[in-house]
């Protein structure tokens, strides 16, 4: 009896997916932030190589990094594709991204792609990254810059949100830290004696509220004031700010940055602080190819009621890859409630049944679709025809 690639695709996932339950259970109760996700990745690189895959771990000098990956018994000379997994948590809120159901969708999608080219006998290679670091430092750019993803023919991976797109264009983001560094002195018999770094910092606020004024619509700027002092009566010596600002690309990045580190040197010079700024990689808005994107967005829209997720907000380390290969950054509806990311809701959410059925059927529409990339060189074609015509 003839099986259709879909048939191999859906029944490879279906034998799986209590075991990935599990998985993504035990990753969700035991949140781990950014690069310390320790037991996320031990829990993800065992369970691969009881399947048999070449683990490599510690890649691109991050020593939660992995690549599992399986090269066709007909050969690599056929398309090398790439799935992406994330696993870190948020700090206090632990999985409110989802990123335990992202972890076990690159599984999924991994297992998928393997079993098409070994029952269809195509030629080509299949690797899961497992990319650390999302919500903070961005562990796939560092990846990016070491090389790690070069080779690669694309890229796929899928999010939970509040709603389905194939098309999502993240915002450019940069994070600081600020720091203010004065001088100490008792607030109450000799306040002229100090220099007040707290007040740098809430002077820097505060100008960089009024700024707001001048932003364009979709132009954002948020942040804490994590150290601001110690104790009442004494004038704190040092404060410390971390800060993100985001716009839709990268020209329009640069001005507000520009803008917002000139609040921040306005802060020091008004209090007599001396500060410093160290700058995060910048995160790059996402380009999701086209023809993907559509044939995503028809795949989910057999499966759910809820309209397109808005391309508004939100940033991602994957759009960096965007700008340099072929990818898909599926989204997809995580609870049908609209309860936004990064949110207690959201983190319950996550470890429901209903979102892990969810998960793996967005995995098994992005495994049709590297599926067909791999069987179809006419659409293989006009994807390459989409991402040159982006670049051009």
């Amino acid at each position: 009896m003839r099986v259709s690639v879909e048939e191999i695709i859906q029944r490879t996932i279906a034998k799986v997916n209590s075991e990935l339950r599990k998985l993504s259970l035990a990753i969700h109760d035991n949140p781990e932030v950014a690069l310390k996700e320790v037991k996320a990745c031990k829990l993800l690189t065992d369970y691969l190589e009881t399947k048999r895959y070449k683990v490599e771990r510690n890649v691109g000098g991050l020593n939660t990094a992995f690549i599992a990956s399986y090269t066709s018994p007909a050969g690599n000379k056929g398309l090398n594709i790439g799935f992406c997994s994330e696993y870190d948590a948020l700090p206090h809120i632990g999985h409110g991204c989802g990123h335990n159901l992202i972890a076990v969708s690159g599984i999924a999608m991994l297992l998928a792609i393997s079993e098409v080219l070994d029952k269809c006998s195509i030629p080509g290679t299949v690797k899961l990254f497992g990319t650390p670091a999302e919500e903070a430092i961005g562990g796939k750019i560092i990846m990016q810059q070491q090389g790690v993803f070069e080779g690669t023919d694309i890229l796929m991976m899928v999010h939970p949100s509040q709603g389905y797109s194939g098309s999502w264009h993240s915002q450019c983001s940069l994070s600081m830290v600020v720091e203010y560094f004065g001088k100490a002195s008792h607030a109450a018999m000799a306040p002229w004696e100090g220099i007040n770094a707290g007040s740098a910092a809430t002077i820097a606020m505060q100008t960089i509220g009024v700024l707001r004024e001048q932003f364009k619509p979709e132009w954002r700027a948020h942040g804490i004031i994590a150290v601001g002092g110690q104790v009442a009566n004494a004038i704190p010596d040092y404060s410390r700010i971390e800060y993100t600002v985001r716009a839709g690309n990268t020209d329009d990045l640069k001005i507000i940055r520009d803008r917002v580190l000139k609040c921040f040197k306005a802060a020091a010079l008004v209090t007599g602080c001396t500060h410093k700024v160290k700058e995060e990689y910048a995160y790059l808005d996402n380009q999701d190819n086209p023809v993907l994107g559509r044939m995503y967005e028809g795949l989910m829209r057999e499966m759910y009621n809820v309209p397109l997720f808005p391309n508004a907000g939100g940033s991602t380390d994957f759009g960096n890859l965007s700008h340099n290969y072929i990818t898909l950054h599926g989204m997809y509806d995580l609870a049908d409630t609209g309860v936004p990311n990064h949110s207690k809701q959201f983190t319950e959410d996550a470890r429901t049944e209903a979102a892990h059925e969810r998960t793996m059927f967005a995995a098994e529409a992005i495994s049709r679709i590297a599926a067909r990339c791999l069987v179809d060189q006419d659409f293989w074609d006009s994807v390459k025809r989409a991402y040159c015509n982006k670049l051009a």
